[in-house]
């Protein structure tokens, strides 16, 4: 088992897991305050880019602890881990607590009902803070990133300054 290969698997599931960051607030957005004939439709969409956010979300857990396993060990006990480790369980929190109850509840109820609107406000403030833990894990790990990113010894940008 190579350690690159499972390096590359994590990276490519790190940027699934942050797709549906781009649609899921924008869908759920409109559910709070579409109309009825599109509710459905987005309700999908957003059972969608859940489960496709959970798949990626677990391809990310495992190749992360096999890495750990190969190489990195070490790195369980430093700042960035535990920090992310401590988001992860905030956004873990949001899709128990709110999120499910509230798709749990849409299941049950048509637009308009009793419940609706405030099932959809509970699922709006869910993918809200679930986009934010995600969004927050995202830059804690670019900033922890041991990639050398140096715009500035690019061939275009060295003429300038030589």
């Amino acid at each position: 088992m190579s350690y690159n290969v499972i390096k590359l698997v994590h990276a490519l599931a790190a940027v699934a897991a942050t797709g549906p960051l781009l649609f899921a607030p924008w869908m759920s957005a409109h559910l709070k305050r579409g109309q009825p004939q599109n509710q459905a439709i987005l309700l999908r969409g957003l059972d969608a880019t859940d489960r496709y956010y959970n798949i990626a979300g677990w391809v990310l857990m495992l190749s992360g602890i096999v890495m750990f396993w190969l190489q990195d060990w070490h790195r369980v006990f430093q700042l960035w881990f535990l920090l992310s480790v401590a988001i992860f369980v905030l956004d873990s929190l949001a899709e128990k607590r709110l999120r499910d109850p509230a798709n749990d509840a849409l299941a049950t109820l048509l637009p308009g009902e009793e419940g609706w609107q405030a099932s959809v406000s509970r699922l709006h403030k869910a993918v809200i803070t679930q986009m934010v833990c995600t969004a927050l894990i995202l830059v804690v790990m670019l900033m922890h990133s041991q990639l050398q990113i140096n715009l500035l010894t690019l061939s275009p940008f060295s003429r300038l300054f030589s």
